[in-house]
């Protein structure tokens, strides 16, 4: 990192003012929350509501890209590592970005589409064969415990409760390993792309 003229900064305990200004961010989240519950807002953008049977095509596409901005801040960093150009030990050559987009991304579409087919899958032999899927009901414990995992996730981002880390998923030790070893290559990015799935 420093040889790419970046600092690394001794890391430091978490001070009065860190803890206060944290506080104060998940306040105003609360009362944002809350705000917009009480003007019905986010009933507004529920799915139901959102994808309608009666929509077209040209207005599914253009929910789609507006619901997909939260990838820029979820998905950027690992896209542009395997993106930036890289020496490959082999060659000697520059890596292409565009060729390392591309199977970045094309690993991630692969992993997220049979994710999706198991995920299809299961949900309908859960709901009996009858093309239903999931009840209502499971469906809503699901999302909460995805909430949930999602406010501990962003708990530990802020580093409010340091405790709470064990409870985040990571990724299994042997395979970060095998990741973190991996040499930059012609599939790098593939492989990294479906993992991110």
């Amino acid at each position: 990192i420093e040889k790419n003229g970046y600092t690394i900064l001794p890391e430091t305990g978490t001070s009065d003012y860190d803890m206060k200004k944290n506080f104060v961010s998940l306040a105003v989240i609360l009362f944002l929350y809350a705000l917009l519950q009480h003007f019905g807002i986010l009933n507004l953008l529920a799915p139901g509501q959102l994808a309608d049977t009666k929509m077209g095509y040209g207005m599914l596409f253009v929910i789609g890209l507006i619901t997909s901005v939260h990838c820029i801040a979820m998905c950027g960093g690992i896209n542009l590592s395997q993106c930036i150009q890289q020496k490959r030990t082999e060659t000697g050559n520059g890596a292409s970005v565009l060729g390392s987009a591309l199977l970045y991304n094309l690993g991630r579409v692969i992993s997220y589409t049979v994710i999706g087919a198991i995920l299809g899958f299961a949900g309908m032999l859960i709901g009996g064969g009858s093309g239903v899927g999931i009840s209502l009901f499971l469906q809503g414990i699901l999302k909460i415990i995805a909430g949930i995992f999602m406010v501990l996730m962003g708990i530990n981002m802020l580093g409010i409760f340091p405790g709470l880390r064990r409870f985040t998923p990571q990724i299994p030790r042997f395979l970060a390993g095998r990741v973190n070893q991996k040499k930059a290559g012609n599939r790098q990015p593939f492989i990294v792309g479906m993992l991110n799935g």
